[in-house]
């Protein structure tokens, strides 16, 4: 509840647009007053199910599958992002969606590799051309 509350505030530092109804800070504070709503909402449960419920709660274990897929998953999250600016969306994109597929744990390769690569290219085409906002392209912009 604290870090929904620090980033809620943090928003008012965003810089101000003219003419424009909804700023950068619109998003961010929206999903801090959400994370900040189920924060309570989780709390309040707790404490009021704490009296009847006097099981021990299960503990996280890297042993777990779930576990396992959830600290991979963030892996490739992170690599993604750190290799987002160098090889560019066109490049780490397909990459990424192919290994999350695969964490989660489909195996159909022709499929997976379909999705992946359609998938990059209407994310691409909807920002390029729909909403106008160019994606890194990485080294591939030196040949462009």
């Amino acid at each position: 509840m604290i870090l929904s509350a620090s980033a809620f505030g943090y928003t008012f530092t965003f810089k101000k647009f003219k003419n424009v109804p909804v700023g950068p800070e619109f998003f961010p504070r929206a999903l801090a007053l959400l994370l900040f709503i189920c924060c309570l909402a989780l709390l309040l449960t707790n404490l009021k199910t704490n009296q009847r419920n006097k099981d021990e709660a299960p503990t996280l274990s890297l042993f777990n599958k779930d576990m396992q897929k959830a600290v991979l998953s963030l892996v490739l999250i992170v690599v993604y992002a750190l290799l987002w600016n160098v090889v560019g969306f066109l490049i780490a994109t397909p990459f990424a969606l192919f290994a999350m597929i695969f964490i989660l744990g489909k195996r159909n390769y022709k499929m997976m590799v379909i999705v992946s690569f359609a998938a990059t290219a209407v994310i691409f085409c909807a920002f390029k051309f729909l909403l106008g906002i160019e994606m890194p392209l990485g080294f591939i912009e030196n040949f462009m």
